[in-house]
């Protein structure tokens, strides 16, 4: 009996070890700080805002976990890009759907296997058309549900002849994460009842844009 208990006892003892060995040599991390730029042509020349976030990769299971445990975890952290392009009109770049770095410099590479050369690359890179965020406007900027869809290839629509998307690009960098500025015009934000930016109507159907916009699209801290 003492045997057999004996044995139950450095069974788990090595189960344990391989558990620790299991999440210490499989789970990996990586973390950058991306730079994202967008340029517009204006009647008064060509306007620039870049927005910096933090950005991040790990790889979740190992060997123990079973498939629908594994794969990759994704963050994202930062605040959109907001531009002046003319006084008191603004166009942002969302946050939340912004292209992660690997998919720009390497978008034909799985993510965990090129995360960890990022910290490398120099030079900016500029973003397809397919990889851009969603682009914002509103018509009062003190109004939450004014908010409305920007077309890139239509910036005119939005804000009169003259104006056009040069480029959005994303730079790998050391600089800081941006904070603050998204506050400075849309003093409302953090403040507004409820996540997104207009209420509920009940309906199901011909649901309005701003309901589908929330806070986190602006900042995520």
């Amino acid at each position: 009996m003492q045997g057999s208990a004996g044995m139950k006892k450095l069974l788990g003892i090595l189960a344990a070890g391989l558990m620790v060995l299991g999440l210490s040599s499989c789970n990996e991390s990586w973390a950058w700080h991306q730079k994202t730029t967008v340029s517009v042509s204006t009647p008064s020349g060509v306007k620039t805002a870049s927005s910096v976030m933090k950005a991040g990769i790990g790889e979740k299971g190992g060997w123990w976990a079973p498939p629908e445990a594994t794969g990759a975890s994704l963050s994202l952290s930062g605040e959109a890009v907001v531009l002046e392009v003319s006084p008191g009109k603004y166009l942002f770049a969302l946050l939340t759907s912004m292209p992660r770095a690997y998919h720009v410099y390497f978008p034909h590479e799985p993510p965990l296997e090129v995360a960890g050369r990022l910290e490398s690359q120099l030079g900016a890179r500029e973003l397809t058309r397919d990889q851009y965020p969603l682009l914002v406007t509103f018509s009062d900027i003190n109004g939450p549900a004014s908010v409305s869809r920007v077309d890139p290839q239509n910036l005119a629509a939005s804000f009169g002849p003259g104006y056009a998307l040069n480029a959005i690009t994303m730079t790998i960098t050391d600089e800081p994460v941006t904070e603050g500025k998204v506050e400075r015009v849309l003093g409302w934000l953090g403040k507004y009842p409820e996540p997104k930016l207009s209420p509920a109507t009940g309906r199901t159907t011909n649901i309005p844009f701003s309901r589908t916009v929330s806070h986190c699209d602006f900042i995520q801290r």
